[in-house]
């Protein structure tokens, strides 16, 4: 909660819109594990390989720290998940796939997305649906 006798209009406005950032970000991500699990549930086998391939490597790796160091299951599960931005997905993921040369041009998020799981796979779930995303949203595909 902003107390508004400690902060100016100045103050309040950017703390206003770092939370409506974390919101988004939230979104993503929770938007991606959504499509992990999705993805998981529908091709186990396909899924355990591609974490078999891509555990070994640093970004992996780096990535779980990061995301158990910032406690972001917390962060993903302390409310229910917002609603998915096909756009907002293609924009900050496309960003993200841009930086490994994967250039993603569409995203069309099915309309079952499962429930959030909790637990130890959840980083898992959230690789997995960018994965997911980098192979669905390049054209041809």
């Amino acid at each position: 909660m902003i107390n508004p006798t400690a902060f100016g209009p100045a103050d309040i406005a950017l703390l206003t819109r770092l939370g409506a950032l974390s919101e988004d970000l939230r979104g993503i991500a929770c938007t991606l594990a959504r499509l992990g699990v999705r993805w998981r549930r529908a091709e186990p086998a396909r899924c355990a390989g591609w974490i078999d391939a891509v555990e070994p490597h640093p970004f992996y790796k780096l990535g779980q720290v990061m995301f158990d160091l910032l406690e972001w299951e917390d962060f993903m599960l302390d409310e229910a998940a917002p609603p998915a931005s096909a756009q907002r997905l293609l924009d900050v993921a496309g960003r993200l796939l841009a930086q490994a040369g994967v250039q993603i041009t569409q995203v069309t998020l099915p309309a079952d997305l499962p429930p959030l799981e909790a637990g130890f796979y959840l980083y898992r779930d959230v690789v997995l649906g960018l994965i997911w995303l980098a192979i669905t949203g390049v054209p041809g595909n």
